[in-house]
């Protein structure tokens, strides 16, 4: 079986997972309530919900700028633009992180620097992660206690610290050419260098102290822009809940069992709020809301992406990106 039939395979298989959580959630849900929430949510709101989300990508690029300034200079309206393009193939691609992988493309051909590109947006995502289960940890004790949020929230932050901990303490480099050198296209070789190119943020903690700093910064600019989309669907959800809850979301939206995370992040939307009182219907029409927006910002990003190839081969071939 060739690797396209394979991934032909998985992603029907994905796309017919999603298909099934969305439609467990509305055989769950109280339909009624659900159109009731959509015909209440304003339309004029989508704009001011539209604006928030977009202006979170300038704390993104300036958080990119921190990360990238060991390996070399990128302006900060490129890695701004870049974001948006990197949601365009986030939501138009069968996988999570095929923005990540065209952002560390264009970056790394800038860079003339394709490792250290990719560390960059490596340590983007780690930090990203890392910002998100402390905020959910700090907002713990200003919600109502409840067992498995607490849990959940404790176990992650004490197992992402202490496996990023381990990372940059023990010579994770002799671990990928120890065990994986027989790996086919020096691949152990290859993620040898990329280890020890994504320790070196080892020699400059100003920069991991200030990209945490701006991480959190961030992710709670997103959290900021849900806990917005519920105040319009008629939430009544205090402001902690949702710093609590939405990092928790999004770590389960990471595991790749569905396409994009499509049914993953509605049905855990749809349990948090039922958990708090606000009732399933209005947790899945906050996950839609801010799901379109993303789409919105993503389709922002294709024309961008668009542009630049348009302008790219309109230009000599001795001046065009490396």
């Amino acid at each position: 079986m060739s690797q396209k039939t394979k991934n032909i395979i998985l992603t029907s298989l994905k796309a017919v997972v999603s298909a099934g959580l969305i439609y467990f959630i509305i055989t769950r849900i109280d339909l009624e309530k659900f159109i009731a929430n959509i015909s209440n949510f304003p339309l004029w709101a989508l704009p001011i919900v539209a604006v928030a989300f977009c202006a979170t990508v300038l704390i993104g690029g300036w958080r990119w700028k921190i990360f990238i300034r060991p390996f070399g200079k990128i302006s900060y309206w490129r890695l701004v633009a870049l974001y948006y393009v990197g949601y365009f193939f986030n939501n138009f691609l069968p996988s999570g992180v095929g923005g990540d992988v065209v952002r560390g493309y264009i970056s790394g051909k800038e860079l003339d620097n394709m490792a250290g590109a990719y560390s960059t947006i490596l340590a983007e995502r780690v930090s990203g992660i890392l910002a998100t289960v402390f905020l959910s940890l700090v907002a713990l004790p200003f919600i109502k206690f409840n067992s498995q949020i607490f849990f959940a929230s404790i176990s992650l932050n004490i197992g992402l610290w202490t496996g990023v901990l381990l990372f940059l303490l023990l010579p994770s480099e002799k671990i990928f050419e120890k065990y994986f050198r027989w790996l086919p296209f020096n691949l152990g070789e290859k993620l040898k260098n990329f280890a020890t190119t994504l320790r070196s943020y080892r020699s400059t903690p100003k920069i991991l102290i200030s990209g945490f700093f701006a991480s959190v910064l961030y992710q709670g600019s997103i959290i900021l822009v849900v806990a917005l989309a519920g105040y319009f669907a008629g939430a009544k959800l205090p402001l902690p809940f949702y710093f609590a809850t939405v990092p928790l979301v999004w770590v389960i939206s990471l595991i790749p069992i569905s396409l994009n995370a499509i049914g993953v992040r509605e049905a855990s939307f749809a349990y948090f709020f039922d958990l708090y009182g606000a009732g399933k219907s209005t947790g899945f029409l906050v996950s839609i809301v801010v799901f379109g927006i993303s789409v919105a910002a993503g389709i922002l990003g294709g024309i961008i992406f668009a542009f630049w190839n348009s302008t790219q081969k309109k230009r000599p071939a001795s001046v065009r990106l490396k």
